[in-house]
């Protein structure tokens, strides 16, 4: 069974993977400033994850991308 294509462009995904880590490093960076330790840390986990996920979207990761 062939799979569809994705709506949005790879390097469109790379892009938007990179935004929302960013985005969630900053809210990270604000609960830790705050003394929200618990929060700060759950931020920079999903911070991470969407780094990695720019990365695997980008072909910087160890592992190969998606083709599309």
């Amino acid at each position: 069974m062939p799979t569809k294509a994705p709506v949005k462009p790879l390097d469109q995904r790379a892009l938007e993977a990179e935004t929302r880590a960013s985005l969630w490093l900053a809210d990270g960076n604000q609960a830790r400033e705050a003394g929200r330790t618990v929060k700060a840390e759950r931020c920079f986990q999903k911070a991470q994850f969407w780094l990695d996920r720019a990365n695997l979207l980008s072909d910087q990761a160890e592992r190969p991308g998606p083709a599309q």
